[in-house]
Protein backbone atom coordinates (compact mmCIF):
# COMPACT_ATOMS: atom_id res chain seq x y z
CA UNK A 1 0.00 0.00 0.00
CA UNK A 2 1.27 3.45 -0.90
CA UNK A 3 2.76 5.49 1.91
CA UNK A 4 0.27 8.31 1.26
CA UNK A 5 -2.69 6.06 2.10
CA UNK A 6 -3.53 4.86 5.59
CA UNK A 7 -5.74 1.81 6.05
CA UNK A 8 -7.57 1.13 9.31
CA UNK A 9 -10.24 -1.28 10.54
CA UNK A 10 -13.00 0.84 12.07
CA UNK A 11 -15.01 -1.99 13.59
CA UNK A 12 -13.90 -4.12 16.58
CA UNK A 13 -11.68 -7.06 15.65
CA UNK A 14 -12.96 -10.57 16.12
CA UNK A 15 -15.69 -12.60 14.40
CA UNK A 16 -18.51 -10.34 13.25
CA UNK A 17 -21.14 -9.95 10.58
CA UNK A 18 -19.64 -6.87 8.95
CA UNK A 19 -16.23 -5.20 9.07
CA UNK A 20 -15.60 -1.63 7.92
CA UNK A 21 -12.16 -0.72 6.57
CA UNK A 22 -11.28 2.91 5.82
CA UNK A 23 -8.66 4.17 3.36
CA UNK A 24 -7.54 7.78 3.88
CA UNK A 25 -5.18 9.97 1.93
CA UNK A 26 -4.84 11.66 -1.49
CA UNK A 27 -4.68 8.33 -3.30
CA UNK A 28 -7.38 6.54 -1.29
CA UNK A 29 -9.88 6.24 -4.16
CA UNK A 30 -7.25 4.91 -6.57
CA UNK A 31 -5.95 2.37 -4.08
CA UNK A 32 -9.49 1.20 -3.32
CA UNK A 33 -10.24 0.82 -7.03
CA UNK A 34 -7.20 -1.47 -7.29
CA UNK A 35 -8.86 -3.78 -4.75
CA UNK A 36 -12.39 -4.05 -6.13
CA UNK A 37 -13.94 -5.41 -9.32
CA UNK A 38 -17.29 -6.48 -10.65
CA UNK A 39 -18.15 -10.18 -10.45
CA UNK A 40 -16.69 -10.60 -13.96
CA UNK A 41 -13.52 -8.70 -13.13
CA UNK A 42 -14.34 -5.32 -14.69
CA UNK A 43 -12.94 -2.19 -12.97
CA UNK A 44 -15.17 -0.33 -10.52
CA UNK A 45 -15.12 3.43 -10.04
CA UNK A 46 -15.36 4.58 -6.43
CA UNK A 47 -17.91 7.39 -5.97
CA UNK A 48 -20.11 8.91 -3.28
CA UNK A 49 -22.84 6.49 -4.39
CA UNK A 50 -22.39 3.13 -2.62
CA UNK A 51 -21.46 0.37 -5.04
CA UNK A 52 -21.87 -3.34 -4.44
CA UNK A 53 -18.94 -5.20 -5.98
CA UNK A 54 -16.26 -7.76 -5.19
CA UNK A 55 -12.96 -7.64 -3.34
CA UNK A 56 -10.38 -9.07 -5.75
CA UNK A 57 -7.14 -10.41 -4.34
CA UNK A 58 -4.53 -12.59 -6.01
CA UNK A 59 -6.40 -12.46 -9.31
CA UNK A 60 -9.82 -13.58 -8.09
CA UNK A 61 -12.89 -12.59 -6.06
CA UNK A 62 -12.58 -13.08 -2.31
CA UNK A 63 -15.65 -11.43 -0.82
CA UNK A 64 -18.60 -9.27 -1.82
CA UNK A 65 -18.14 -5.70 -0.55
CA UNK A 66 -19.85 -2.34 -0.49
CA UNK A 67 -17.52 0.54 -1.44
CA UNK A 68 -18.25 4.25 -1.01
CA UNK A 69 -16.32 7.53 -0.94
CA UNK A 70 -17.18 9.66 2.07
CA UNK A 71 -17.62 13.42 2.05
CA UNK A 72 -14.17 13.88 3.64
CA UNK A 73 -12.52 11.96 0.78
CA UNK A 74 -11.90 8.75 2.70
CA UNK A 75 -13.10 5.47 1.17
CA UNK A 76 -14.88 2.77 3.13
CA UNK A 77 -15.02 -0.92 2.31
CA UNK A 78 -17.84 -2.81 4.01
CA UNK A 79 -17.09 -6.53 3.90
CA UNK A 80 -17.81 -9.67 5.86
CA UNK A 81 -16.18 -9.70 9.26
CA UNK A 82 -14.57 -13.15 9.07
CA UNK A 83 -10.96 -13.15 10.27
CA UNK A 84 -9.84 -14.96 7.11
CA UNK A 85 -11.24 -12.20 4.89
CA UNK A 86 -9.69 -9.43 6.98
CA UNK A 87 -6.36 -11.24 7.09
CA UNK A 88 -6.31 -11.55 3.29
CA UNK A 89 -7.04 -7.83 2.89
CA UNK A 90 -4.44 -6.93 5.48
CA UNK A 91 -1.79 -8.85 3.52
CA UNK A 92 -2.87 -7.14 0.30
CA UNK A 93 -2.50 -3.63 1.76
CA UNK A 94 0.76 -4.40 3.55
CA UNK A 95 -0.70 -4.24 7.05
CA UNK A 96 -3.04 -1.88 8.82
CA UNK A 97 -1.88 1.61 9.67
CA UNK A 98 -0.98 1.76 13.35
CA UNK A 99 -3.53 3.75 15.29
CA UNK A 100 -2.24 6.61 17.42
CA UNK A 101 -2.21 5.89 21.13
CA UNK A 102 -5.47 7.23 22.48
CA UNK A 103 -5.61 9.05 25.76
CA UNK A 104 -7.39 7.08 28.50
CA UNK A 105 -10.63 9.05 28.21
CA UNK A 106 -10.80 8.53 24.44
CA UNK A 107 -10.03 4.84 24.89
CA UNK A 108 -12.82 4.57 27.47
CA UNK A 109 -15.22 6.31 25.11
CA UNK A 110 -14.41 3.84 22.32
CA UNK A 111 -14.73 0.80 24.58
CA UNK A 112 -17.62 1.90 26.81
CA UNK A 113 -19.86 -1.02 27.69
CA UNK A 114 -22.34 0.77 29.95
CA UNK A 115 -24.07 4.12 30.27
CA UNK A 116 -21.92 4.93 33.29
CA UNK A 117 -18.69 4.37 31.40
CA UNK A 118 -19.94 6.47 28.50
CA UNK A 119 -20.93 9.33 30.81
CA UNK A 120 -17.56 9.18 32.58
CA UNK A 121 -15.66 9.19 29.29
CA UNK A 122 -17.57 12.24 28.02
CA UNK A 123 -16.90 14.05 31.29
CA UNK A 124 -13.18 13.29 31.16
CA UNK A 125 -12.93 14.43 27.54
CA UNK A 126 -14.21 17.80 28.71
CA UNK A 127 -16.62 18.42 25.84
CA UNK A 128 -16.08 20.95 23.04
CA UNK A 129 -13.22 23.24 23.98
CA UNK A 130 -12.62 21.34 27.21
CA UNK A 131 -9.25 20.84 28.84
CA UNK A 132 -7.27 17.66 28.47
CA UNK A 133 -5.70 16.08 31.53
CA UNK A 134 -2.19 17.37 30.78
CA UNK A 135 -3.46 20.96 30.69
CA UNK A 136 -5.38 20.31 33.90
CA UNK A 137 -2.23 19.10 35.64
CA UNK A 138 -0.37 22.15 34.37
CA UNK A 139 -2.98 24.39 35.94
CA UNK A 140 -2.60 22.57 39.26
CA UNK A 141 1.16 23.00 39.07
CA UNK A 142 0.78 26.78 38.78
CA UNK A 143 -1.20 27.05 42.03
CA UNK A 144 0.30 28.12 45.37
CA UNK A 145 1.55 25.14 47.44
CA UNK A 146 -1.50 24.75 49.70
CA UNK A 147 -4.02 25.08 46.89
CA UNK A 148 -1.95 22.78 44.70
CA UNK A 149 -1.96 20.02 47.29
CA UNK A 150 -5.70 20.38 47.85
CA UNK A 151 -6.47 20.30 44.12
CA UNK A 152 -4.25 17.26 43.59
CA UNK A 153 -5.81 15.48 46.56
CA UNK A 154 -9.30 16.08 45.17
CA UNK A 155 -8.22 14.84 41.72
CA UNK A 156 -6.75 11.67 43.23
CA UNK A 157 -9.99 11.02 45.09
CA UNK A 158 -11.96 11.43 41.86
CA UNK A 159 -9.44 9.12 40.21
CA UNK A 160 -10.15 6.34 42.69
CA UNK A 161 -13.84 6.51 41.82
CA UNK A 162 -13.17 6.82 38.10
CA UNK A 163 -10.83 3.83 37.92
CA UNK A 164 -13.44 1.57 39.48
CA UNK A 165 -15.65 2.40 36.51
CA UNK A 166 -12.90 2.53 33.88
CA UNK A 167 -10.96 -0.63 34.80
CA UNK A 168 -12.77 -4.00 34.98
CA UNK A 169 -12.41 -5.86 38.25
CA UNK A 170 -11.65 -9.57 37.94
CA UNK A 171 -14.55 -11.75 39.11
CA UNK A 172 -13.86 -15.50 39.23
CA UNK A 173 -16.58 -18.12 39.51
CA UNK A 174 -15.31 -20.73 41.98
CA UNK A 175 -16.79 -23.92 43.29
CA UNK A 176 -16.70 -27.67 43.18
CA UNK A 177 -17.12 -29.51 39.91
CA UNK A 178 -20.71 -29.34 38.65
CA UNK A 179 -21.64 -26.51 41.06
CA UNK A 180 -23.20 -24.56 38.18
CA UNK A 181 -20.38 -22.10 37.46
CA UNK A 182 -20.49 -22.30 33.66
CA UNK A 183 -24.27 -22.07 33.54
CA UNK A 184 -24.20 -18.99 35.76
CA UNK A 185 -21.48 -17.41 33.62
CA UNK A 186 -23.62 -17.85 30.51
CA UNK A 187 -26.57 -16.22 32.29
CA UNK A 188 -24.46 -13.30 33.51
CA UNK A 189 -23.16 -12.76 29.98
CA UNK A 190 -26.57 -13.21 28.41
CA UNK A 191 -25.15 -15.63 25.84
CA UNK A 192 -23.96 -19.22 25.55
CA UNK A 193 -20.25 -18.43 25.93
CA UNK A 194 -18.97 -21.56 27.70
CA UNK A 195 -19.86 -25.24 27.58
CA UNK A 196 -22.21 -26.20 30.41
CA UNK A 197 -23.89 -29.46 31.34
CA UNK A 198 -24.44 -32.08 33.97
CA UNK A 199 -21.10 -33.82 33.41
CA UNK A 200 -18.48 -32.84 35.99
CA UNK A 201 -15.20 -31.41 34.72
CA UNK A 202 -16.42 -29.94 31.42
CA UNK A 203 -14.52 -26.70 32.04
CA UNK A 204 -10.75 -27.01 31.89
CA UNK A 205 -9.53 -23.78 30.36
CA UNK A 206 -9.73 -20.35 31.98
CA UNK A 207 -12.33 -18.40 29.98
CA UNK A 208 -12.75 -14.64 30.47
CA UNK A 209 -15.21 -12.06 29.12
CA UNK A 210 -15.82 -8.40 29.95
CA UNK A 211 -19.33 -7.49 31.06
CA UNK A 212 -21.08 -4.87 33.18
CA UNK A 213 -22.90 -5.83 36.38
CA UNK A 214 -24.76 -3.18 38.30
CA UNK A 215 -23.28 -0.64 35.90
CA UNK A 216 -19.66 -1.51 36.79
CA UNK A 217 -17.24 -3.43 34.54
CA UNK A 218 -16.00 -6.90 35.41
CA UNK A 219 -13.76 -9.45 33.75
CA UNK A 220 -15.88 -12.52 34.39
CA UNK A 221 -13.79 -15.70 34.66
CA UNK A 222 -14.93 -19.30 34.45
CA UNK A 223 -12.40 -22.00 35.31
CA UNK A 224 -12.19 -25.62 36.38
CA UNK A 225 -13.96 -26.65 39.56
CA UNK A 226 -12.18 -28.26 42.46
CA UNK A 227 -12.52 -31.89 43.45
CA UNK A 228 -10.58 -35.12 43.10
CA UNK A 229 -8.69 -34.79 39.77
CA UNK A 230 -9.22 -37.76 37.47
CA UNK A 231 -6.05 -37.07 35.49
CA UNK A 232 -3.00 -34.85 35.19
CA UNK A 233 -5.02 -32.69 32.78
CA UNK A 234 -7.67 -32.14 35.47
CA UNK A 235 -4.99 -31.32 38.04
CA UNK A 236 -3.41 -28.75 35.72
CA UNK A 237 -6.82 -27.20 35.05
CA UNK A 238 -7.49 -26.84 38.77
CA UNK A 239 -4.08 -25.21 39.25
CA UNK A 240 -4.95 -22.67 36.55
CA UNK A 241 -8.23 -21.92 38.34
CA UNK A 242 -6.38 -21.23 41.60
CA UNK A 243 -3.96 -18.86 39.87
CA UNK A 244 -6.84 -17.02 38.18
CA UNK A 245 -8.55 -16.45 41.53
CA UNK A 246 -5.55 -14.87 43.26
CA UNK A 247 -6.33 -11.30 44.19
CA UNK A 248 -9.71 -11.44 42.42
CA UNK A 249 -13.26 -11.07 43.62
CA UNK A 250 -14.87 -14.49 43.87
CA UNK A 251 -18.35 -15.91 43.52
CA UNK A 252 -18.07 -19.17 45.48
CA UNK A 253 -20.86 -21.47 44.32
CA UNK A 254 -22.02 -24.17 46.72
CA UNK A 255 -24.92 -26.37 45.64
CA UNK A 256 -28.06 -25.93 47.73
CA UNK A 257 -28.39 -29.71 48.08
CA UNK A 258 -25.26 -29.97 50.23
CA UNK A 259 -23.69 -28.11 53.14
CA UNK A 260 -20.32 -26.33 52.81
CA UNK A 261 -17.30 -28.59 53.14
CA UNK A 262 -13.66 -27.99 53.97
CA UNK A 263 -12.70 -27.60 50.33
CA UNK A 264 -15.31 -24.82 50.00
CA UNK A 265 -14.15 -22.99 53.10
CA UNK A 266 -10.57 -22.96 51.81
CA UNK A 267 -11.64 -20.60 49.01
CA UNK A 268 -13.18 -17.96 51.26
CA UNK A 269 -11.39 -14.68 51.84
CA UNK A 270 -12.36 -11.00 52.21
CA UNK A 271 -13.28 -10.79 48.51
CA UNK A 272 -15.48 -13.88 48.41
CA UNK A 273 -19.26 -13.82 47.99
CA UNK A 274 -20.77 -17.15 48.99
CA UNK A 275 -23.54 -18.20 46.61
CA UNK A 276 -26.04 -20.99 47.23
CA UNK A 277 -26.37 -22.25 43.67
CA UNK A 278 -29.09 -24.41 42.12
CA UNK A 279 -31.50 -22.83 44.59
CA UNK A 280 -34.45 -24.35 42.72
CA UNK A 281 -33.51 -27.72 44.24
CA UNK A 282 -34.31 -28.89 47.80
CA UNK A 283 -31.78 -27.28 50.15
CA UNK A 284 -29.65 -29.07 52.72
CA UNK A 285 -29.30 -27.63 56.22
CA UNK A 286 -26.37 -25.23 56.35
CA UNK A 287 -24.41 -25.14 59.61
CA UNK A 288 -25.11 -22.03 61.65
CA UNK A 289 -21.39 -21.64 62.32
CA UNK A 290 -20.51 -21.78 58.64
CA UNK A 291 -20.55 -19.03 56.04
CA UNK A 292 -24.06 -17.79 55.34
CA UNK A 293 -24.81 -17.44 51.63
CA UNK A 294 -25.14 -13.84 50.47
CA UNK A 295 -27.00 -14.91 47.35
CA UNK A 296 -29.33 -17.77 46.55
CA UNK A 297 -29.48 -18.26 42.81
CA UNK A 298 -30.87 -20.61 40.22
CA UNK A 299 -29.47 -20.29 36.70
CA UNK A 300 -31.57 -23.11 35.24
CA UNK A 301 -33.92 -20.78 33.34
CA UNK A 302 -32.31 -18.75 30.51
CA UNK A 303 -35.04 -16.13 30.99
CA UNK A 304 -33.59 -15.37 34.44
CA UNK A 305 -30.49 -13.74 32.95
CA UNK A 306 -31.55 -10.14 33.68
CA UNK A 307 -32.57 -10.83 37.27
CA UNK A 308 -29.36 -12.78 37.95
CA UNK A 309 -27.25 -9.96 36.53
CA UNK A 310 -29.09 -7.45 38.71
CA UNK A 311 -28.74 -9.53 41.88
CA UNK A 312 -25.04 -10.24 41.44
CA UNK A 313 -24.29 -6.67 40.40
CA UNK A 314 -26.05 -5.18 43.42
CA UNK A 315 -24.33 -7.60 45.82
CA UNK A 316 -20.94 -6.70 44.39
CA UNK A 317 -21.72 -2.99 44.56
CA UNK A 318 -22.59 -3.25 48.25
CA UNK A 319 -19.54 -5.33 49.10
CA UNK A 320 -17.23 -2.94 47.24
CA UNK A 321 -18.96 0.14 48.75
CA UNK A 322 -19.52 1.68 45.31
CA UNK A 323 -21.93 4.51 44.42
CA UNK A 324 -25.42 3.43 43.41
CA UNK A 325 -25.28 5.44 40.17
CA UNK A 326 -21.92 5.01 38.39
CA UNK A 327 -20.89 7.80 36.07
CA UNK A 328 -19.25 11.24 36.20
CA UNK A 329 -17.01 11.94 39.20
CA UNK A 330 -17.29 15.72 39.33
CA UNK A 331 -14.21 16.80 37.41
CA UNK A 332 -11.08 15.62 35.62
CA UNK A 333 -9.37 12.61 37.16
CA UNK A 334 -6.36 10.38 36.42
CA UNK A 335 -7.50 7.26 34.57
CA UNK A 336 -4.23 5.36 34.16
CA UNK A 337 -0.82 5.00 35.79
CA UNK A 338 0.87 7.63 33.61
CA UNK A 339 -1.70 10.24 34.56
CA UNK A 340 -1.46 9.30 38.24
CA UNK A 341 2.32 9.70 38.15
CA UNK A 342 1.98 13.05 36.38
CA UNK A 343 -0.37 14.29 39.05
CA UNK A 344 1.95 13.04 41.79
CA UNK A 345 4.96 14.75 40.22
CA UNK A 346 3.29 18.14 40.05
CA UNK A 347 2.54 18.06 43.78
CA UNK A 348 6.25 17.60 44.50
CA UNK A 349 7.45 20.77 42.86
CA UNK A 350 6.83 24.44 43.30
CA UNK A 351 5.08 26.52 40.61
CA UNK A 352 7.29 27.03 37.58
CA UNK A 353 8.97 23.63 37.99
CA UNK A 354 11.25 24.64 40.86
CA UNK A 355 12.05 22.14 43.64
CA UNK A 356 9.55 22.09 46.46
CA UNK A 357 10.41 24.59 49.18
CA UNK A 358 11.48 23.29 52.59
CA UNK A 359 8.51 24.86 54.38
CA UNK A 360 6.09 22.79 52.28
Amino acid sequence: MAADVEVKVLTPRGPGGVAVVALRGPAAAGRAEALVRTARGAPVRVTAVPRLCWLWLDGGPVDQVLVVRRADGAVELHLHGAEAVLAALERAVGGWTAAPVANPAQRLLEQAGSEGQLALALEQLGGPGGRDFAAFVGEIGALPPGARRAAARAARQRGRLARVLAEPARLVLCGAQNAGKSTLMNRLLGTQRVLAGGVAGLTRDVVGEITALGGYPYELIDAAGYGAPASAVDRAAQDRAQRAARGAWRLLLIEAARAPEAQDLAWINARTIVVQSKADQPAAAWPTAGPAPELRLSAADPAASASLRAAVGECLRRRRCLPVAPGPVGGLAPLDRAQRLGLLAVTRRAPGGQPRAAEE
